[in-house]
């Protein structure tokens, strides 16, 4: 847990954070632009360094729907560069996370890694709000048509579009 505790005082300092507090189990939580929190949790089963942001309220209808949304995007790891999306049962929002190894995170590294991240996390809670307003997001156009496609002609049936809000 030392080269969590290093990283994470180094790029408090760094940014004039003062004050960062980690607990004894290696967690902290930061508090990005007054809203969007960033938990970041030593694992030490693995050596590594939790990333979780929560990325939008589930809904309570259709829930099935967006489940499978992220089931979906979670099995395209170019959508989610390597990120897991998921669902928190204790808030009941959905939340973007990643595990990186700590034995090739420098302090360079972890502030480039904590922009994309944060990066992914504003992506991930326009397209989340986006899908729950039964939207199709962008760039899932095409995918969507061709599964589409592919479902009416194997059915013989209309059947509904996959990103469907009500499914």
């Amino acid at each position: 847990m030392d080269k969590f505790s290093s990283i994470l005082q180094n790029f408090a300092n760094k940014i004039n954070l003062m004050g960062l507090k980690i607990d004894p189990s290696g967690y902290c939580c930061l508090d990005v632009d007054n809203g969007m929190l960033v938990h970041l949790k030593y694992d030490s089963k693995r050596d590594g360094m939790i990333f979780i942001a929560e990325i939008g309220e589930f809904p309570q209808i259709n829930r099935g729907a967006t489940m499978r949304y992220l089931l979906r995007m979670n099995d395209n790891q170019g959508e989610t560069k390597g990120m897991t999306l998921s669902f928190n049962s204790e808030s009941g929002k959905a939340a973007l996370g990643y595990q990186y190894p700590l034995r090739f995170l420098t302090d360079a590294g972890f502030e480039e890694f904590f922009k994309l991240f944060l990066d992914e996390v504003e992506r991930w809670t326009k397209r989340i709000t986006a899908f729950m307003q039964g939207e199709i997001p962008e760039g899932e156009e095409a995918s969507s048509a061709s599964e589409q496609s592919s479902m009416l002609s194997t059915s013989g049936m209309g059947a509904p579009p996959p990103f469907m809000i009500g499914a």
